[in-house]
């Protein structure tokens, strides 16, 4: 019996060739793939952008029309009258602060510390710092130097500081005089705000 012999008429390399075209496929599928991913991201992305431009000018358009309106009703929008809104409200707040501030209660704690003999020509309140500023006129300094120290024993009233002070003669005397002042001392009510409130309440 004649031995059969089995002989690969095949090129050397064909199993790495083989290797070789499925990667070159693979990439090529990966790449169509990344490709088309690519494109739906782009498109997607578009189509937002389209959104956002066509909200931005209806928003634009909106407050064109609200700044008209306004304008025809006599109202300021303009960058500059915005600019000036924060302060307007910060006073508002101020003013909200105090709404329930009492003038009779001051003056009644000022008629309480100031001498009799003693004349106040102004007073006035400075609401941010809450400071009373005096101005008044005295016999001499004596008893403007009473008046310093009743106010800092009253209760209502702190930090008293003497910002001017001035010797005068009265007219058609030549020996009488008097003392100008001006003065300013931090105030807090004797009877608190909150307390009177709830003190109002049936």
């Amino acid at each position: 019996m004649v031995p059969r012999a089995q002989i690969s008429l095949s090129a050397p390399g064909n199993k790495h060739l083989a290797l070789t075209q499925f990667g070159l496929k693979a990439i090529t599928v990966t790449c169509l793939a990344l490709s088309v991913i690519f494109w739906w991201l782009g498109t997607t992305f578009h189509k937002k952008i389209d959104a956002l431009e066509n909200q931005t000018s209806m928003i634009g358009n909106q407050t064109r029309e609200m700044v008209a309106e306004a304008n025809a009703h006599g109202m300021n929008l303009s960058d500059r009258a915005i600019i000036q809104i924060p302060p307007h409200i910060s006073f508002i707040k101020q003013v909200r602060d105090r709404v329930g501030f009492s003038w009779t209660q001051l003056l009644t704690d000022l008629e309480s510390a100031v001498p009799k003999n003693l004349m106040m020509s102004t007073v006035s309140l400075d609401e941010k710092t809450n400071t009373v500023l005096l101005n008044g006129s005295t016999s001499s300094l004596k008893e403007l130097t009473r008046l310093m120290h009743q106010l800092e024993k009253h209760p209502a009233f702190r930090d008293v500081i003497l910002t001017q002070h001035a010797k005068k003669k009265k007219k058609n005397t030549g020996k009488q005089s008097f003392v100008v002042f001006s003065m300013k001392v931090s105030y807090e009510p004797t009877v608190p705000l909150l307390k009177k409130a709830k003190s109002s309440r049936p």
